[in-house]
Formats: C-alpha cells, sequence, structure tokens
C-alpha cells in the first residue's frame, strides 16, 4: 500500500511538472505575439515566466544574453548550477539563454535539472529566435518605406535598393534625375559613348545587339527592377549593346562616375553586384546554349518558357511581346517565329488571343525546349 502511495504521488508529481512547464511555454508564447513591444520588457517577461516554471521557483534566477546586453533575475548568482540554451538566426549565434539555481539543491532525482526542462528551454529558445528574425524584417521593411517616404521615391525601389546594400545617402544619389520613356523609345544605341547608366523602375525593355546590317537579337527583357547599361561602366567606355523600351517606362539615370564613386566605398553593394552578372551571365550563356544547339522549334519553346516564367510570372504573355520580339529572343526570322507560333496553337499547346499568348500545355513545351 506504501509503494502504490509512493507511485501516485510521483505520477501526480510529475504531471504537476509538466503543467507548470506547458503554462511557461504557453506564457512565453503570448509574449512573443507582440512585436511592438520594447524588447527589454519582452525579456523581463520571458525571465519571469521561466524561473516560474522550473522545478524549484524559489531558487531559479535566469539570464538571457542578446546583441551585447545582459538581461537577467533580481539576484542572479552565476553558479555551477546551470542550464543553458542557444539562440539563433540562420545557424549563427545571437544569443543565449541561462537558467541558474541560486542555491544548493535537496532531491533526490538525477541530474538536478528534468530532461524535459532541457527540452522545454531549447523550444523557448527557438521561438526566440523566431520572433527576432520577425522584428528584424519588421524593422527592415519600415525602415525601406521611410527612405522611400523621405527621398520620394517608389517603396518597392527603396526595398530593392537597400536590399542591393546602399545607404540612404547612396540612394539619394542614384534617386536624382528621373526620367520617362516612351514605348519603343531608345534607352542607348550600342557602341555610342557610355555616360550614364538606368535603373529601370516601371516598363518592360529589351536589350539587344545589331550587326552591321541592322539584324537584331534580342537577348534579355528587362522589367523593374533591374540595372540598364552597368556593362559599360569598364572597359572601352561604349555601350556593348543596345536598349530600347517595349511599353512605356520609367526610371533614373545615373552618371558614370557616380556609380563608380558608390562601387569604389561599398564593399557589400559590390557582392550584390558580383550577384547580378553572375545571373546575367548565366542567362547570356544559356542563350548562345540554345542557339548553337536546338532548332526551330525548341528555340522558340525556350522564349516562351522565358517570357512566362520570368518575365511575367504567369501563363500569359502580355501583347506587348510581338511576334518580332519572339523571333529576336530566339535568334530567327519573324516568318519563321510565326509559323511555328501557329503550328503550337494548332495542336493545341499555346493559346492566341488579342490579350496575348497563353501557354496551355506548359510540360509539353518544356519538353520541346529540353529536346531541342
Amino acid at each position: 500500500m506504501k509503494n502504490n502511495n509512493t507511485n501516485i504521488k510521483m505520477l501526480i508529481d510529475d504531471l504537476n511538472e509538466r503543467k507548470k512547464e506547458l503554462d511557461c511555454l504557453y506564457e512565453i508564447n503570448r509574449i512573443l505575439k507582440y512585436t511592438e513591444a520594447p524588447l527589454d520588457e519582452v525579456f523581463n517577461d520571458i525571465i519571469t515566466e521561466i524561473s516560474l516554471g522550473w522545478q524549484f521557483p524559489e531558487i531559479c534566477k535566469v539570464q538571457i544574453l542578446y546583441d551585447g546586453k545582459s538581461y537577467k533575475s533580481e539576484g542572479l548568482k552565476l553558479t555551477e548550477l546551470k542550464q543553458t540554451a542557444k539562440i539563433k538566426v540562420e545557424d549563427a549565434e545571437i544569443g543565449e539563454i541561462q537558467v541558474y539555481y541560486i542555491k544548493p539543491v535537496r532531491t533526490d532525482k538525477k541530474p538536478i535539472f528534468l530532461h524535459e526542462e532541457q527540452k522545454l528551454l531549447n523550444t523557448i529558445a527557438e521561438n526566440i529566435s523566431q520572433y527576432i528574425t520577425l522584428r528584424r524584417f519588421k524593422d527592415l521593411l519600415q525602415s525601406k518605406e521611410n527612405i522611400s517616404e523621405k527621398l520620394n521615391i517608389p517603396v518597392g525601389l527603396g526595398k530593392w535598393l537597400s536590399e542591393m546594400n546602399l545607404s540612404e545617402s547612396e540612394i539619394k544619389k542614384v534617386t536624382t534625375t528621373k526620367v520617362n520613356f516612351k514605348k519603343c523609345e531608345s534607352i542607348f544605341k550600342q557602341g555610342t559613348f557610355a555616360s550614364y547608366i538606368v535603373i529601370q523602375t516601371k516598363g518592360l525593355t529589351r536589350a539587344f545587339v545589331e550587326d552591321m546590317n541592322e539584324r537584331s537579337f534580342t537577348f534579355k527583357i528587362i522589367k523593374p527592377y533591374d540595372i540598364i547599361g552597368l556593362s559599360s561602366l569598364f572597359g572601352d567606355g561604349r555601350y556593348a549593346f543596345s536598349a530600347a523600351t517595349l511599353t512605356p517606362a520609367e526610371g533614373y539615370l545615373i552618371e558614370k562616375t557616380t556609380m563608380i564613386n558608390i562601387i569604389e566605398s561599398n564593399i557589400k553593394f559590390n557582392f550584390e553586384l558580383l550577384k547580378w552578372y553572375s545571373t546575367n551571365f548565366k542567362l547570356i550563356f544559356t542563350k548562345m546554349n540554345f542557339l548553337a544547339n536546338k532548332h526551330a522549334l525548341g528555340r522558340i519553346a525556350n522564349t516562351l518558357i522565358y517570357l512566362s516564367k520570368s518575365i511575367f510570372n504567369e501563363r500569359i504573355i502580355d501583347n506587348s511581346i510581338s511576334r518580332r520580339n519572339i523571333a529576336e529572343l530566339s535568334g530567327m526570322s519573324t516568318e519563321n517565329a510565326v509559323r511555328i507560333l501557329s503550328e503550337l496553337k494548332s495542336d493545341g499547346i499555346i493559346k492566341i488571343s488579342k490579350n496575348g499568348i497563353e501557354i496551355i500545355h506548359h510540360d509539353l513545351l518544356k519538353t520541346f525546349s529540353i529536346a531541342g
């Protein structure tokens, strides 16, 4: 009978501990819902709840280390009776939760800290990590919106330039001269002296190279937000290709010297430009590959997939893209392009209407692209 009573008491004690742990986690999750609260208030509330959730709350003290600061319980003593969990964001350690017993603990249980308490502490640390990530994202978003409002530029542009690691003063320099372009207007001409580059914020532009007979090959459609003419900053100082709008467009002219000065002083921006160059080189190499190795049907299929996926992000290719544009992107005559598009329409793979070209069977089009 005595053993049964002992077992029942142990079971009740265990259940009470689990209840305390669940109550602790529930309260901390409630605290973490309020991302607008001051961080010191949030951490101090969490410290209180952790102390109450452990096995011996009367001697349990907590310290949270974050961003070079310490948030701790009143009366904290750093003893050897310690339990910890790391706070991580994107696999980087940014802080730690430390739980201490400030006096010796009299208990028959080994270890002094329960296994369930360590699991709870790890969960709390993970929740704090997610909370900090969310706060950082909101702060970053707010700062980008503030910059856009302060400099009177589109919010999307402010966000994009901030993500390119430009400072507020640098953003101001590159958004000084706003320009508007009409449909089919030339932005710059291949072979001419390069004195500026353009950040495009609205509309679509085609980038193309021309030969002596004025035949052209369009290698890229440029949409917001992107840089036009960046490759002209160095080398012989001339534009290596032409750029002309497909739709009415807007952007900002940046003097060549202004951009070079920013590049020389902003290392983080340089890394973003390297990423930009890498993406564009990959696009050009892909174009070279399909021009060299694919037949006409494979080229058209590849172009339609590029336009729907990378430019319009949907199954319909807007009628701002003409048959001639599709032909130039595919490296063939307009007549050939129109013939293949008609065949694809007859086979029910695409649908052509006044709104543009709708891709009906994307998988089949992809097969044509791969097969060449």
